[in-house]
């Protein structure tokens, strides 16, 4: 690397606005997708709860990929 190629760490912008709208991005969609799994443990929780309080015995098939059973 030659002289006039080189730069110093003080000329060189760290926190551009490209950077900041990226991890802005990143953030925002990893909440919504916490969110969706938050709801669907919740949800699959939740229904645990009240069959076993009712004695309910359905059987349910769901061969979704969003059957939390799977996921685990």
């Amino acid at each position: 690397m030659s002289f006039s190629t080189a730069y110093r760490y003080s000329d060189r912008n760290i926190f551009d606005i490209q950077t900041l709208i990226a991890a802005i991005r990143f953030i925002f969609l990893n909440v919504i997708l916490a969110f969706i799994f938050i709801f669907l443990s919740l949800e699959e929780i939740d229904w645990a709860l009240l069959s076993s309080n009712e004695k309910i015995n359905d059987t349910v098939i769901d061969n979704t990929s969003w059957n939390i059973k799977t996921i685990f």
